[in-house]
């Protein structure tokens, strides 16, 4: 590793949507750069990125992971990515540390909505990015109808680079529009040999050569000129405004390729050492003094301050945690001691490892470009930065997509509950769109994810990694109860069982409050009724009858009490009496107040597409919801603002995935309480009712 010098290194990115060959590629590069013997295939569970038992099991990535290979004296750090939207958040984390991304798409399938996730945070935060076409292998497929359909659908300025001379059974040449030559493939063998152009794809392979050609000239004035002007202009020249153009994000190279028969790799790898951007080329990061807002550029060098970002964590019961980090600049040495941001602390670094897939290496010291892990301190978290203790710095953290499904989770063998809490904190140790909450008026563990597939993989891997066996459910919703009249009761309590007895007697009405008001107690009784010290017990008693309502056990809120009259017994009176009459009174006042049942009422803001609208406000209104607003937005988007009941909203998150194809973003926050219609609130009654009968 620190044979290769910054200056030949790159940390490249795999992303895109499931199912479009990333982890096939990464194995490609990984064989045919020999830093592995054998081609691995995700059909024989064998290959290096994929490599936990649940990867190996499900046949797909789950969790990020780190790769390197040497070709042509540069080396690779890959970070191969997982598809499904549900993971969106670690492509977020690789393109933030990535010196460039690959965006690989899979020809039949197109643009995914995972895709065009990734996409969107990538034009926020751009970085200079090849687009692989990939599975050019299929049948019924067109790689330039794809390039112009994905031009279209994102605005990104895709430039071909390699094409193919055809597709589907025949694909087997590759034709290099900048060189003007063609690469023909056989058998097994990943090298395509070069030969001229076939003769009759000639004419079309020159105008598409000229068209790159004036794509690469566009980006540079000097070279325009002289290229308008009909000088001929140098191959170096080109390659080098090339590069810059492709470094600053004007150009996005395309490539042609099959990651199943690898063919055409070769090429992108050759291609990815000569226009990927080595980390001295990328621009300076911004950074601040640790506990001060003064913002400083730190150009990346292996000769400046230590620098480095926490980009991803693993927790294992076994191996213990491990955080790998990318080194932006200066060397990070094993036995010296870092600053972490998190902790504001100084930590010594005992090791470091290299990773290919699950195996570790020991290094003494990693340096600018370097991905690396360091094990078993606690103190380190997910986007922490690792800094020089007498020059503490801080990167801008990235801001991740909330989780927006939550599930109670619940264990299977009684007095789990400790054990679930340690496993589901390392797990969001591991994973910064994993939430977690005690939601004390429903009395459950909450955990929210970012989809289905997000929570069946955290609930297997609480298996896997910690033996713990959970279901997981719609979470409780937080009814309350109150009252819509006033009514008048009273009570009296009095007990007689030989020596002293127990005498309250006390006269309340009650009456509703407006919603937020929650309870008010008064006391206007006059002539000495009930003693003013038995009073507090009263309105304790009132309170307690509160905590649960008499129609399904749920809290009372938004009353009104006021104790108007009673008596009492100067030897059997007692507090204990007086809460007890109280209590009583207030449950026989309630029955008569035309009690209802209240839901919690959200507030919905849905992000969709124009084309889905109609299928959004009828899904809404199914659900009891009420439109509020609806607004035209960028990019062709409708902002649709509504309320909805939370019953109604715990599966939102898979509804509007189902709808859009993944294409809608929502944001929910609590709004108020509402009445729950009669038709609703009566199965719930009778619900609780049988509960307690049971009970």
């Amino acid at each position: 590793m620190v044979g290769i010098a910054s200056g030949n290194k790159k940390v490249v990115g795999i992303v895109s949507g499931n199912g479009s060959g990333k982890t096939s590629l990464a194995e490609c590069f990984l064989f045919n750069s020999g830093a592995v013997n054998r081609l691995g295939k995700i059909e024989a569970k064998n290959t290096v990125s994929d490599y936990s038992p649940l990867e190996i099991k499900k046949g797909f990535s789950i969790s990020s992971s780190m790769m390197h290979y040497s070709w042509k004296n540069h080396e690779i750090n890959m970070i191969d990515c997982p598809g499904y939207m549900d993971f969106t958040a670690q492509a977020l984390s690789t393109i933030n540390v990535s010196d460039g991304v690959l965006l690989v798409i899979d020809v039949k399938s197109g643009l995914q909505a995972a895709t065009e996730k990734i996409i969107e945070y990538f034009k926020n935060n751009v970085r200079p990015a090849f687009c692989v076409i990939n599975k050019l292998d299929q049948e019924n497929v067109n790689f330039l109808s794809t390039v112009n359909d994905l031009k279209g659908a994102t605005g990104l300025n895709l430039v071909p680079i390699t094409i193919p001379l055809s597709e589907g059974e025949k694909f087997s040449s590759i034709i290099d529009l900048l060189q003007n030559k063609q690469f023909n493939y056989s058998g097994n063998s990943f090298q395509g040999q070069k030969a001229d152009v076939d003769g009759a794809k000639k004419d079309e392979v020159e105008g598409l050569h000229n068209s790159l050609i004036e794509s690469i000239v566009e980006t540079n004035d000097e070279l325009l000129n002289k290229y308008l002007e009909g000088e001929k202009i140098d191959a170096s020249s080109i390659n080098s405004i090339f590069k810059a153009a492709v470094i600053d994000c004007k150009v996005i190279p395309v490539f042609a390729v099959s990651s199943g028969k690898n063919y055409g790799v070769d090429i992108l790898m050759d291609y990815i050492n000569t226009l990927m951007p080595s980390p001295l080329e990328t621009k300076p990061l911004k950074v601040k003094d640790a506990g001060k807002d003064t913002e400083a550029e730190i150009k990346p060098s292996p000769d400046g301050p230590a620098f480095a970002y926490v980009f991803k964590t693993t927790a294992d019961p076994y191996i213990g945690k491990m955080s790998i980090f990318r080194v932006f600049s200066g060397t990070i040495k094993a036995g010296s001691a870092y600053h972490i941001s998190g902790s504001k602390n100084t930590h010594k670094f005992t090791n470091l490892f290299k990773l290919q897939g699950k195996e570790q290496t020991d290094v003494s010291e990693a340096t600018c470009g370097d991905i690396v892990a360091v094990s078993k301190i606690l103190d380190i978290s997910n986007d922490d930065t690792i800094s020089a203790p007498d020059k503490p710095l801080v990167m801008e953290q990235i801001t991740y997509p909330q989780p927006t499904l939550p599930r109670a989770i619940l264990p299977v063998s009684k007095g789990d509950e400790e054990k679930i809490s340690m496993g589901i904190a390392k797990l969001v140790e591991e994973d910064p769109t994993l939430k977690t909450e005690l939601n004390i008026e429903v009395h459950q563990n909450i955990v929210w994810g970012m989809g289905d597939l997000h929570l069946s993989i955290v609930k297997e891997n609480l298996k896997e990694k910690f033996d713990i066996d959970v279901t997981m459910t719609a979470p409780d919703v937080a009814y309350k109860e109150t009252i819509k009249k006033d009514a008048k009761a009273e009570y009296k309590y009095k007990k007689q069982s030989g020596g002293r007895g127990q005498y309250g007697h006390v006269f309340i009405e009650i009456k509703p409050l407006k919603s937020g008001e929650n309870f008010k107690f008064e006391d206007s009784i006059f002539g000495g009724a009930i003693p003013k010290n038995y009073i507090p017990s009263v309105e304790k008693g009132v309170k307690e009858a509160m905590i649960s309502g008499i129609l399904a056990g749920y809290p009372v809120v938004n009353v009104y009490v006021n104790l108007y009259d009673g008596s009492f017994h100067t030897v059997d009176s007692s507090d204990m009496a007086f809460k007890i009459a109280a209590s009583m009174a207030f449950k026989k006042g309630m029955a008569e107040s035309g009690p209802v049942i209240l839901e919690p009422v959200m507030e919905l803001e849905v992000i969709v597409p124009e084309k889905y609208m109609g299928d959004i406000i009828g899904d809404i209104n199914s659900k009891r919801g009420k439109i509020i607003t609806m607004t035209p937005s960028e990019n062709k988007m409708q902002i649709i603002k509504a309320s909805i009941p939370q019953s109604e909203s715990f599966n939102y998150s898979m509804d509007l995935k189902s709808i859009t194809q993944g294409r809608g973003n929502f944001s929910l926050k609590f709004s108020h309480y509402d009445e729950l219609p009669a038709h609703l609130a009566q199965p719930l009654i009778d619900k609780k009712k049988e509960e307690k009968d049971k009970e």
